[in-house]
């Protein structure tokens, strides 16, 4: 008789395809489950309460590598938190970074959009040749130029 479930019973508990489930063994995420006479995995509570562990810890923005470190460490009966903090401060600073890089990248875009509105504002009329021209599209290709000739001094 199992002690456990089987690895389809486990994916259904836990929302997690057994693909997943799998790959988490291979990392070493999960312990090797227990198998049945006929091979079959045999899965723990314990095995459960790590594949929740992981998926809370994914929502950190944790990666695999580092829920590994953490669970090594929990392993090793050292309390990891002091490294969790250190792994959040950093996912912290790197979302302030792409915050701030979008944030300049929206304002160059609202600033080329207002460039190309200004010149095409007339619907009426035929867009001016200086800003049409070129091989596919003369507004973009002179961004081009201008970088560079700014490279070139």
């Amino acid at each position: 008789m199992k002690q456990g479930r089987f690895i389809s019973e486990l994916s259904r508990q836990v929302d997690t395809p057994v693909a997943t489930i799998r790959y988490y063994e291979r990392l070493g995420l999960l312990d090797p489950p227990e198998r049945t006479q006929s091979q079959y995995r045999v899965y723990s509570k314990e095995a459960e309460e790590r594949l929740l562990f992981i998926q809370q810890a994914k929502k950190f923005g944790l990666s695999l590598e580092e829920i590994k470190q953490i669970l090594e460490l929990s392993t090793k009966s050292i309390a990891p938190c002091k490294q969790v903090k250190k792994m959040l401060k950093k996912h912290l600073d790197d979302v302030d970074r792409k915050i701030q890089e979008m944030l300049e990248f929206r304002q160059e875009l609202t600033s080329r959009y207002m460039q190309l509105d200004d010149l095409l504002s007339d619907s009426s009329t035929a867009p001016a040749s200086a800003v049409c021209s070129g091989k596919i599209c003369g507004f973009i290709e002179g961004f081009i130029e201008q970088e560079t000739d700014g490279k070139a001094q």
